[in-house]
C-alpha cells in the first residue's frame, strides 16, 4: 500500500464476538502487520484519531451501529483507508448495499484467517 520502508502496515479490527477477537488477536501477533482489535464503532473512531489505519475490517453487527454505516463513515473521514465488512448473514440487499457503499470488500462468517489474509493481500496489491 506505498508505505514506507520499516513502517508496519495497520489493520483495525471491530468485532462485537470476543472469541472473534481474541481469535485475531492470537493469529495475528507477530508479523509485518499491527492489528488494533476493538468491540465497537466509537472505540475504532475513536483510534482513526490517532492511528494511520491502512485497512478497517469491521463486522455488521456491532454494539453501537452497524458495520455498514460505521464503513460509510469512515470513508467520509478517511477516504484513504480501505474498508471491509464482515456479516454471518450475507443476503443480496447486503451484498448490493455494500456495493453501492463502496466497500472494498466483503466476507461472510465464519471467517477464516487464511481469508482475511488474501484480501489483505489484494487490497495491497492494487494500492502499491
Amino acid at each position: 500500500m506505498g508505505k514506507e520502508q520499516g513502517k508496519s502496515f495497520q489493520i483495525m479490527i471491530i468485532d462485537h464476538d470476543k472469541y472473534v477477537r481474541e481469535s485475531l488477536s492470537t493469529f495475528f501477533d507477530s508479523g509485518q502487520m499491527r492489528f488494533l482489535i476493538f468491540k465497537t464503532a466509537s472505540e475504532g473512531f475513536n483510534s482513526l484519531k490517532y492511528q494511520d489505519i491502512d485497512v478497517v475490517i469491521s463486522d455488521y453487527f456491532l454494539p453501537d451501529m452497524d458495520g455498514l454505516t460505521f464503513l460509510k463513515q469512515v470513508a467520509i473521514k478517511y477516504p484513504k483507508t480501505a474498508r471491509i465488512l464482515m456479516a454471518t448473514i450475507a443476503n443480496e440487499e447486503l451484498k448490493k448495499d455494500v456495493i453501492t457503499a463502496g466497500i472494498d470488500a466483503f466476507l461472510e462468517k465464519p471467517i477464516s484467517v487464511a481469508s482475511i489474509d488474501h484480501i489483505i493481500c489484494e487490497l495491497n496489491k492494487k494500492k502499491d
